[in-house]
């Protein structure tokens, strides 16, 4: 063989190696990434399959997951209004639900409730809203008309500058004793589709607008809301909130205790508040039983003992 056929002869087995090289990694590929033939084809450094029921499920639960979130903001923002109908329909049943004769500036329910609950709000707070619309009618209806619960409403304004003033509106419609009524305004204010925080929405003007349009006096609220001291009860609840730990809004405080993790249902706030009630009533119980025992036990000098006969002293 000539130098020539040698040199052709050796290109050819480099080609026929190269091409069986080629072949095998394709296989190996495969191999890797199926195994029995129908498998992903992730491995040999290929792309996904993007049929395979993994994929096709989790893209499945993916657009689920954005369709509802399409809805909400429809609801929240969209073009009709019949998001907001419903929750001015939920707020005006609150209110002609709401025992006015039981609010005492910024407290509703009776001051010998055996449970005292105090909650922490924003105006602007959605969660806040939620709890309003869900929780609060609730909570009226089952405990505070029954003499068992009494709500006291406490400032901790951490979205934003209207969340102040719209928190000092609500002191001084607190003075007329229209405190509840007012929130559950201003908290149907913020249901309103179009509403965003800080965009005037709880402007002075408009505060004082809605004070009027509850009948409240306004010369009276408008001097209320000028005063130089005007701030202090926000404050005060503001530093309360914060001494608790709380870093958002809302938050709970049952009989001095602040409440860990908000319960999120009717049920659980049912178990909740019932629990307290019967904490309190317990402790009432062990208090008289204690009581009793201190009585029996501080009997008078000298009783028990015999009287002396007045037939003893014929000076026999």
């Amino acid at each position: 063989m000539s130098n020539r056929q040698a040199r052709r002869e050796q290109s050819r087995q480099a080609r026929r190696q190269a091409t069986s090289y080629r072949g095998g990694g394709r296989s190996r590929g495969s191999s890797q990434g199926g195994g029995d033939g129908g498998g992903s084809g992730s491995g040999g450094g290929r792309g996904p399959n993007f049929l395979s029921w993994p994929f096709l499920i989790g893209v499945s639960l993916l657009a689920a997951v954005l369709l509802a979130l399409v809805i909400v903001l429809a609801l929240r923002n969209g073009g009709d209004d019949g998001g907001d109908i419903i929750v001015r329909s939920e707020i005006d049943q609150a209110l002609a639900d709401l025992p006015t004769e039981m609010q005492n500036g910024t407290k509703l329910g009776s001051d010998d409730a055996p449970v005292k609950l105090v909650q922490f709000e924003d105006f602007q707070c959605p969660h806040c809203l939620t709890y309003t619309l869900n929780i609060e009618p609730f909570l009226v209806e089952e405990f505070v008309k029954a003499g068992l619960l009494q709500i006291e409403f406490r400032h901790y304004p951490v979205v934003g500058r209207e969340s102040v003033t719209a928190a000092v509106a609500s002191e001084c419609a607190a003075e007329q004793n229209r405190m509840f009524e007012y929130a559950n305004r201003l908290f149907a204010k913020q249901a309103e589709s179009d509403f965003r925080p800080d965009q005037g929405v709880f402007s002075e003007e408009n505060l004082v607008e809605l004070a009027g349009e509850l009948g409240l006096d306004t010369d009276e609220f408008v001097a209320c809301q000028a005063r130089p001291d005007a701030l202090s009860p926000v404050a005060r609840g503001q530093s309360a909130a914060q001494a608790y730990g709380f870093r958002g809004t809302p938050n709970f405080v049952i009989n001095d205790l602040p409440v860990q993790a908000p319960p999120q249902t009717i049920e659980a706030w049912r178990e909740m508040i019932e629990d307290a009630i019967a904490a309190v009533m317990a402790e009432d119980e062990a208090d008289e039983e204690g009581e009793g025992d201190s009585e029996d036990e501080a009997e008078p000098e000298g009783a028990g003992e015999d009287e002396p006969d007045a037939g003893d002293d014929d000076g026999s």
